[in-house]
């Protein structure tokens, strides 16, 4: 710290420590590229331009896109870097780090937008063509592109209460054909699934208030319908059972009467 105090103060020295080169410029003209320790310059005609070389990760700010179907997704990804031609990535464009973070966000956008629900999460294609977007551009800055990734590729909250919904209409729609390829009729069906009916407690079932009257009559008589159909069984015999009870009372009760 003390040497950038000297050299800084003095304009006869510069300090490149490790991780570093610096490009040396002479008049306005870009020279030699030097490496790590002190190099001694001209004050005014002289100059040195030091950057980073060493590994270098970039932290994009997350994205919100909106895919060829139209849900909306938010994406955040990373990106590492090194810098291998220091005279590209100082002569060649002027800030390297705003310059790489515009094309990235670029290059995600474009394959994201191309995506839909089902081929999102297929991340390492997209993986794949955003870096081959990007190469052309990394050659030209001087940089090699170390690595990208993925770190959030996630439904919005709108899009994920679609998802949501359109699960839940595809479990009803496949329990409506089961209960409807078992004999139920349709409306007794649509009854149940939307919750007419709601069992409760040990068998006990309790009519919703909020649904019509009608909806749970119409299953219940669909129900009554298909076991006297049957044609047999306890729930047959116990109906005849009680309707000869019935009849017999009535025929005592009529010769009793004086």
């Amino acid at each position: 710290m003390s040497l950038d105090i000297i050299g800084a103060v003095t304009g006869l020295f510069v300090v490149v420590y490790d991780g570093q080169h610096a490009l040396k410029f002479t008049l306005g003209r870009a020279g030699s590229v030097v490496g790590p320790g002190v190099h001694f310059k001209v004050p005014i005609l002289q100059k040195y331009a030091v950057e980073e070389t060493k590994h270098t990760t970039l932290d994009l700010e997350p994205q919100t896109i909106q895919l060829s179907d139209e849900l909306v997704y938010e994406v955040e990804c990373k990106l590492m870097y090194q810098i291998v031609d220091l005279r590209k990535a100082i002569v060649e464009i002027d800030e390297l780090v705003t310059g790489l973070e515009n094309r990235v966000v670029m290059a995600v956008q474009r394959v994201v937008q191309a995506q839909d629900r089902h081929s999102v999460h297929r991340t390492d294609e997209m993986v794949e063509r955003i870096v081959e977007e990007l190469q052309p551009v990394a050659d030209q800055w001087g940089v090699n592109i170390l690595q990208f990734g993925f770190s959030n590729i996630s439904p919005s909250p709108a899009t994920l209460e679609i998802t949501q919904l359109e699960l839940l209409a595809q479990e009803r729609l496949t329990l409506y054909g089961r209960f409807r390829g078992e004999g139920l009729a349709a409306d007794s069906t649509v009854a149940l699934l939307t919750g007419a009916v709601v069992a409760t407690g040990a068998g006990r079932e309790v009519i919703d208030p909020a649904r019509r009257k009608g909806e749970v009559d119409a299953a219940f008589e669909q129900a009554t319908e298909l076991i006297e159909e049957g044609g047999k069984g306890p729930a047959r015999r116990k109906l005849g059972d009680e309707e000869g009870a019935e009849g017999g009372d009535d025929t005592l009760g009529e010769e009793e009467a004086p």
